[in-house]
């Protein structure tokens, strides 16, 4: 048993740190979970648990580094709420069998759409209000997605923040901390009340997606916003690569 806990550790360990770097740590925690033979509703919702500790440390270091554009944290937060709540009501209900054939698609669109554009994320830029709605519009659906899921949602809402709102790397991955805290913590209670967390393994899961997290914040804002993009698009063609070539 011992040694289950040490994996777990280790998986949320991985998962904290990729998840602030590329905001994509639930395509490692998820699927490890469930090959440990944890079903996928209690597998996401134990997750979901475990991401409580990976926003606060990695909030910690994107606040202290500046990395957060405040104005733009209340509509995020209340979108990712709304988002979670009917994401959280939809895993009770889906089948998780075409969870990974959405997730396939969405993602292969994705990857041309970042690797066209040079300039995405390394400056700040100023949009329209036209295309700021969009935006917004666009992040709430994904948050639904997100609420229910996970896995992937995060390379989504990179793009979106960036194109759409103008963001760079770092304030997408230091701004998006706090809504995706408020997501959390809302879809937790939901997966709590209808009895889907093993606390057990959430709790291990937390310490090391806390400290995952935090070091992952921390070599976000020491390497920059081009270090990052790089690994982001990496990130998200390998990712695609596995999910066309292997599911």
């Amino acid at each position: 048993m011992f040694e289950i806990f040490l994996l777990i550790f280790g998986i949320g360990v991985a998962t904290g740190f990729f998840d602030s770097l590329v905001g994509a740590g639930g395509l490692i925690s998820i699927p490890s979970l469930i090959f440990l033979g944890i079903p996928p509703q209690t597998a996401i919702a134990t997750d979901r648990f475990g991401t409580i500790g990976q926003t606060l440390s990695a909030l910690y270091k994107f606040w202290k580094a500046k990395g957060i554009v405040w104005k733009y944290v209340p509509i995020l937060s209340i979108l990712a709420l709304a988002g979670s709540l009917i994401g959280s009501i939809i895993l009770l209900n889906v089948d998780t069998k075409i969870l990974e054939s959405v997730i396939v698609i969405l993602v292969l669109v994705l990857v041309p759409l970042v690797l066209l554009k040079r300039s995405f994320g390394v400056k700040s830029v100023k949009t329209s209000k036209f295309k700021n709605i969009i935006g917004l519009f666009l992040y709430f659906l994904i948050m639904i997605f997100a609420g229910f899921f996970g896995q992937g949602t995060g390379p989504m809402t990179s793009y979106v923040v960036i194109f759409f709102l103008g963001f760079t790397m770092i304030e997408n991955l230091g701004t998006g901390i706090i809504p995706w805290f408020v997501l959390s913590i809302s879809s937790v209670i939901i997966f709590a009340f209808n009895g889907i967390i093993d606390y057990q393994i959430g709790i291990v899961l937390l310490v090391g997606m806390a400290i995952g997290g935090y070091l992952g914040a921390h070599i976000a804002i020491k390497k920059g916003n081009v270090w990052v993009k790089r690994l982001f698009v990496l990130f998200v063609v390998v990712l695609s690569v596995k999910l066309l070539l292997f599911n």
